[in-house]
């Protein structure tokens, strides 16, 4: 697993790339793995308010690879 330290707004910037990628291309999938993105998108989408509030200084990733992120003070 790799680690990351940055800033509050890199991570926002991060989890919102995630979330765009991961709901992309939604009409070539099967619907099962679609509602198996869209409850993972609704869990990215928690995150990102709960780290633009301030209320998370870590966090995990495991898509698109695993990773550990840090969020350092601004």
């Amino acid at each position: 697993m790799e680690r990351f330290f940055m800033s509050r707004r890199s991570a926002v910037a991060l989890i919102v790339k995630i979330r765009t990628s991961l709901l992309a291309n939604k009409d070539d999938r099967p619907p099962a793995e679609v509602q198996r993105q869209q409850a993972r998108a609704a869990d990215l989408t928690r995150l990102l308010f709960d780290v633009r509030a301030g209320r998370i200084g870590e966090f995990e990733l495991r898509d698109p690879t695993r990773m550990h992120v840090t969020i350092s003070s601004d």
